[in-house]
């Protein structure tokens, strides 16, 4: 067994260096060599040599699998970016129906392309009604699939989608008939249905994600996402092992563990497996419940390490970009770590605990926090590099809700099957939500604890993970002077964190900043004086985060704990969209918003619901006027009038301590001439460029009137041509220097310098 262990390994890490480190194009050098060198070794025909030839070898039969597999798949897709293509596929999922345009997964059985997988953006909404397994037809612009917004973009190709489609002219949709193919997801639409039916709603979008993996209305519900994230919980809504675990663990339950219910279960598993769409994360937990449970049956001892590596290596020969998965490397980190920590960590609790209080819930306890602890240690750098975040209170939270996680997934899933009795079911629905309350509950309190939560973006933070480790993993060798091995290196590290916190509370209330925040195409800017924080506008497009996130983040990271003042300029998304979220990451006392907004637009109504919940005083600014706080101001001017949204935002001379800052949103340049005929100023010391630096900002008469000489514009990937070249001559000839969000990042200005 270990021997297939050494062999999977080895093919494993040759495939995540072919993602990371090596060149694709040089691949075959190094895996020649790694062969010749295997061969040779196995030449001199010594037993302990057999690891190191294994090793060799399928090391080198990764790097030819990622080369052979990159060659037929991406560089052949490459071949057709940017081409205009007829096309024909199968529709392998229900359309994703959004505001401007509809969202669909094919995979291409004729036409122009090679038959990949291929998302399809359909902007005139023909397609809403297509069904899975529905065949279609059209013409299509061609783009591949590991670019989006203009960055490298790994989810659509880790599942193996190489194309992004733009349709073109008409499209001819064919109805499939009875597909096999088609029948899971099918039957995970009449479930997600029947859970509307089923569940309340205030746990409906929990128990969706829970059962069924369909996490939708989970992300549109900001407050639920915010704080099971803070938490450390959002693992429980990925579909994973844990998930499957609470399967077998019912299933097992109810018919026992002998033969039977082994066979049943695997069967129950692999039906979950391909109701919840058959991700990839879905089906390692499938191989791997199935190896678990086949063992005693084979009569084989189960190897936890074999049987981890063997299934990486199978999913990685199939499609070896699924090594770039943070669900996959999440998955794995955290099965290591309990393979490598959890027994000690669980000997370790219950050695200090009576024996006469060790009954069956303490010990539940006990081992729920040694599992929450024992994933830690691989899995917190890597959640810190991907999502820039560390929850350091997810060793409370696991605890105290993975009960509720379990009962919750079971009683869902039975409610779910008891609804064939409408009012059986929606009892069991009423009684199943209980734990999801509880859980929700816990989730929102430990979020709201000032720091739940260590941000990456925290000067210091790598620095207090990096001795952390520097300090726990040499201590662990130490089988004796348990002082040595935990209480030194804990209190040093929680020493280091303390001062990290300490740090950026002191940097943030020393120095007057003026931020403007790299949200993509989009604006956010920020401003600390003292105790006092302003956020002006909060909202992007095109982009692959949100902005209301990044913005939060961004403060929290600075010692922020509120804002006075947020001020949305107008209600277009680029500006806006990211208010809710950043309304939830931190308390606001005060939302300045144009008189004349739309209210009818649904971002309206969605900020000013969540204002109304959060108690946030709305002001609506229909006059010139000016609102202090603390040692920040703003003097407010609306523009005058217009049809569009554009034309009805508003501007603002932000002054913050020493430093004075003029935002003009997306004002047009007639409203840009009133107010510099109108107003005083020559004061400002930065111009933050109108409307992402468009053709229609940035007038000679404003630009004349504002003595500042520098100019950020907030820009991010887009079709719009922004920043546009003449504005840029405009700014170069009034002796603007222009810093860009695009280029320079995250630009923070302070007085007598600028960062990026």
């Amino acid at each position: 067994m270990r021997k297939l262990a050494t062999a999977a390994l080895a093919f494993s890490a040759a495939v995540f260096l072919a993602n990371y480190a090596l060149p694709v194009d040089r691949l075959l050098v190094p895996a020649v060599l790694s062969a010749v060198l295997g061969a040779l070794l196995a030449l001199f025909h010594r037993r302990w040599l057999t690891p190191a030839v294994l090793a060799l070898v399928f090391f080198s039969l990764g790097l030819l699998q990622y080369r052979l597999y990159a060659g037929r798949t991406l560089e052949r897709a490459a071949g057709y970016d940017g081409q205009t293509a007829s096309v024909e596929g199968r529709l392998l999922d229900y359309p994703d129906v959004y505001d401007g345009y509809t969202r669909l997964l094919i995979r291409i059985e004729d036409g122009d392309l090679p038959h990949f997988k291929a998302v399809v953006y359909d902007n005139g909404h023909l397609l809403n009604n297509a069904r899975p397994g529905d065949r279609v037809r059209f013409t299509a612009s061609v783009r591949t699939a590991d670019t989006l917004y203009g960055k490298t973009y790994d989810n659509y190709i880790v599942n193996d989608i190489f194309f992004r489609l733009t349709r073109k002219g008409d499209a001819r949709l064919t109805s499939g008939g009875f597909s096999l193919s088609a029948l899971p997801v099918r039957l995970r639409q009449l479930l997600c249905s029947r859970a509307d039916e089923v569940f309340p709603a205030d746990v409906r979008p929990f128990l969706k994600a829970l059962m069924l993996g369909d996490r939708d209305d989970f992300y549109a519900d900001d407050a639920l996402y915010v704080s099971m994230t803070r938490a450390g919980l959002m693992h429980v809504v990925a579909v994973s092992g844990l998930h499957v675990a609470f399967l077998v663990s019912l299933l097992q339950f109810i018919l026992g563990k002998g033969r039977t219910g082994t066979l049943v279960s695997i069967a129950a598993v692999w039906l979950f497996v391909l109701v919840t769409g058959a991700g990839k994360a879905a089906v390692r937990a499938g191989f791997m419940q199935t190896l678990l449970l086949l063992a005693p049956i084979l009569r084989r001892e189960n190897d936890p390490v074999t049987s981890l590596s063997a299934v990486l290596a199978l999913c990685l020969c199939v499609s070896p970009f699924a090594a770039r998965s943070v669900s996959l490397q999440l998955s794995y980190a955290a099965m290591a770590g309990v393979l490598c920590f959890f027994d000690r960590i669980e000997a370790a609790f219950e050695a200090h605990v009576p024996e006469k209080l060790l009954c069956r819930p303490v010990r539940y306890l006990l081992a729920s926090a040694a599992g929450a602890l024992s994933v830690m240690p691989f899995t917190v750098p890597l959640t810190a590099l991907h999502f820039g975040y560390v929850p350091l209170l997810s060793p409370v939270s696991n605890p105290l809700c993975l009960w509720a996680v379990s009962l919750s997934f079971c009683g869902a899933w039975l409610s779910t099957a008891l609804s064939v009795v409408p009012l059986l079911g929606r009892a069991a629905g009423w009684l199943c939500a209980w734990p999801v309350r509880w859980l929700m509950l816990c989730a929102r309190l430990i979020a709201a604890f000032p720091y739940a939560v260590l941000y990456t973006r925290t000067r210091g933070a790598w620095l207090w993970i990096a001795v952390s480790y520097g300090l726990f993993l040499p201590a662990l060798l130490l089988r004796k002077r348990p002082v040595l091995r935990v209480l030194v290196p804990g209190a040093v590290s929680l020493a280091l964190l303390s001062g990290v916190f300490l740090y950026a509370w002191r940097d943030s209330h020393e120095n007057d900043t003026v931020s403007v925040l790299d949200v993509g195409q989009g604006q956010c800017i920020t401003a600390f004086v003292g105790d006092a924080t302003a956020v002006v506008d909060c909202g992007n497009v095109n982009s692959l985060e949100n902005a209301g996130a990044l913005a939060g983040e961004y403060l929290l990271s600075r010692g922020r704990r509120g804002i006075d003042v947020l001020m949305l300029t107008h209600l277009h998304e680029d500006h806006a969209d990211g208010a809710v979220r950043l309304m939830e990451l931190l308390p606001v006392d005060t939302l300045l918003l144009p008189a004349d907004a739309d209210d009818s637009d649904g971002l309206y109504q969605r900020i000013l619901a969540c204002a109304e919940r959060k108690h946030v005083r709305v002001e609506k600014v229909g006059a010139s006027s000016l609102i202090s706080a603390g040692g920040l101001s703003m003097e407010l001017f609306p523009t005058e009038g217009g049809t569009e949204e554009n034309e009805r935002c508003l501007m603002t001379l932000l002054h913050a301590g020493a430093l004075d800052v003029l935002v003009t949103a997306d004002a047009s340049q007639a409203a840009e001439r009133r107010l510099a005929a109108k107003e005083d100023l020559s004061g400002a010391d930065v111009l933050i460029a109108g409307h992402h630096g468009s053709k229609n900002a940035c007038c000679d008469e404003l630009l004349h009137a504002v003595d500042g000489r520098t100019a950020v514009i907030s820009v991010g990937w887009n079709r719009y041509g922004h920043p546009a070249e003449e504005t840029l001559e405009r700014l170069a000839a009034n002796g603007y220097t222009v810093l860009r969000t695009d280029r320079d990042g995250t630009i923070e200005i302070r007085q007598g310098e600028q960062n990026g």
